[in-house]
């Protein structure tokens, strides 16, 4: 009984043994596989909100520039350059688009 019993051990470890070897590498192969393809959507997902990172920084630099400055007070003002560079003006400028979007996302 006891030579029985020690033998189906046996039979069922060198049957079963195998199979889980085998299990696990394909499991293994499977979670590299699906491990793989989230790096390169993080990935690519880092490179996008670089970009736009890179564009909102060039927004922000193109917003404040002087150009822009004065073409809006030109603009709200109706004047076309009456104004001489060593007076200093004082202005109220209307928000635009991407201040009222930046005033939101705080």
């Amino acid at each position: 009984m006891k030579d029985s019993f020690l033998t189906l051990i046996k039979a069922i470890f060198t049957i079963s043994f195998p199979i889980f070897i085998i299990y696990f590498l394909v499991w293994q192969s499977i979670s590299f596989a699906n491990l793989s393809r989230e790096v390169k959507k993080l990935s690519q997902k880092k490179e996008d909100l670089y970009k736009k990172n890179h564009d909102l920084k060039s927004r922000i630099a193109s917003s404040s520039s002087i150009e822009r400055i004065d073409t809006l007070y030109k603009k709200n003002n109706k004047l076309t350059s009456t104004y001489s560079g060593n007076k200093i003006v004082t202005l109220t400028l209307p928000k635009d688009k991407f201040s009222e979007n930046k005033n939101l996302s705080k």
